[in-house]
């Protein structure tokens, strides 16, 4: 059973603040944890979000100001901001989407703080083998989105020097990975100098590649733990330092696996809302009903493991919300 706990708010409790251009609000005016804002021009709303840190996402959007100009008029068109913190994040999710359904900010579908997700794209059988795309419109085998590529480079660098298939971060092959013994040198099945015999096996690659980033139980995190636990055992405790960057890494891509698998099967239904395919169809708001229609996404096989990038955080949200309650 999902129940939707916590103090309800509302939008009438929202506290608003003169925004100045040129600084933040202080630090504490803004709520720690998941709230609900938006920004306004007299009584016009211009954009509304959710987030877990106001504060950040504030600095993040003074940022983008400064190179991207929607981001610039959004920043000097604005004379309020509003915010509310919310108990939890569906709560601020919901308010989210009555609020803009309902006022419809100038800005909202201009300004995508998605646009910097991006694909993990897969393919044992083309160079470079491991690439990281800002779309899914090939053939690659496409997972994610993901809100960082640097996160993506990390976990892609961790399991080749684990498992040293390649993670190709030039466009020349071979590379001098292949010279100090930490790739097996699968580039080399496109040299033609090699004869067959001589060239590396792209279907070993193939159902390594899928062991190692689609399958979320593949035990390398436990081996790596278990690496860890060595070191620290034999006091050797620089190194075993060393791997906790590592195991955090490895642990929140399962755990993003894990929520790739399930998001787009997602559905329910309870009295104050209804989750069709992973995402937000209908919610009890304030005393009334609110739907949010929308055309089913029609993904290709490749994109088994790949979301929408507009669909993602939302689907976070729904899907955090509903494993917390499974496990009461």
């Amino acid at each position: 059973m999902i129940d939707i706990k916590g103090e309800e708010k509302s939008l009438e409790c929202m506290i608003s603040v003169k925004w100045d251009e040129n600084r933040n609000p202080a630090r504490k005016e803004l709520p720690r944890g998941w709230a609900f804002f938006a920004f306004k021009s007299g009584a016009k709303a211009l954009y509304c979000g959710y987030t877990p840190n106001l504060a950040q996402r504030l600095a993040t959007l003074r940022r983008k100001a400064e190179s991207q100009a929607p981001y610039e008029k959004l920043v000097r068109s604005a004379d309020a901001l509003e915010f509310v913190a919310c108990p939890e994040a569906l709560d601020a999710l919901i308010m989210h989407k009555v609020y803009a359904h309902s006022h419809h900010p100038l800005y909202q579908n201009v300004l995508r703080p998605e646009a910097d997700y991006v694909y993990l794209a897969l393919d044992a059988f083309r160079f470079p083998f491991i690439s990281i795309q800002n779309h899914t419109n090939d053939d690659w085998t496409y997972v994610g989105p993901w809100r960082s590529r640097f996160f993506l480079a990390d976990v892609s660098d961790c399991l080749s020097r684990l498992l040293k298939i390649p993670f190709c971060e030039s466009g020349d092959y071979p590379c001098e990975k292949l010279n100090i013994g930490s790739c097996h040198g699968y580039c080399q099945a496109f040299d033609e100098d090699f004869t067959e015999d001589e060239k590396p096996d792209l279907a070993k690659l193939d159902a390594l590649l899928k062991e190692a980033y689609l399958h979320p139980n593949n035990g390398i995190l436990e081996m790596i733990r278990q690496e860890r636990a060595g070191y620290f055992d034999a006091l050797e405790f620089a190194k075993a330092d060393l791997l906790d960057s590592e195991i955090e890494n490895l642990e929140q891509y399962r755990d993003w696996l894990n929520f790739l698998y399930v998001t787009k099967s997602l559905s329910f239904s309870i009295e104050s809302i209804t989750v069709e395919n992973g995402l937000l169809s209908r919610c009890s708001f304030e005393d009334a009903e609110y739907h949010f229609p929308r055309a089913a996404t029609e993904y290709r096989e490749n994109e088994r493991l790949a979301l929408n990038l507009q669909d993602v955080d939302e689907a976070r949200v729904i899907y955090d919300h509903y494993i917390k309650s499974q496990q009461g």
